[in-house]
């Protein structure tokens, strides 16, 4: 999963692609996960031959904070990575927890069992 903030200025999305070079342009697309919208954004990347991660970098103007997304990124032949976007202005990552609160676990019992002969 990829984090990403609210800011429209440029942002980087680092991804292990499915192939080792992507024929011309780039397209990415993001999808709302509870709407079910999508938006394509401009973007620009670049391909470490030594690692094989692809760096591509977009500003994102209409993203809404505590939203999931489906990210698809695309070249002219077809997909070459498909992941999830997660957008916070959380910026305490590993203190961060996206279900944080939302399970509760019960403790007024021993759990001990009755085994009856």
């Amino acid at each position: 999963m990829h984090i990403l903030t609210t800011s429209t200025e440029n942002q980087d999305i680092n991804i292990k692609p499915r192939k080792t070079s992507a024929v011309g342009g780039t397209t990415l697309t993001l999808i709302d996960k509870a709407t079910r919208a999508s938006r394509n954004y401009t973007n620009s990347y670049s391909f470490n031959d030594s690692t094989n991660i692809m760096t591509i970098t977009a500003a994102f103007d209409d993203i809404k904070a505590e939203t999931y997304y489906t990210l698809i990124i695309k070249d002219n032949v077809g997909d070459i990575y498909r992941g999830m976007v997660y957008v916070t202005n959380q910026t305490d990552y590993p203190k961060y927890e996206v279900g944080k609160n939302d399970y509760t676990t019960e403790d007024s019992y021993d759990n001990e069992f009755v085994f009856i002969d």
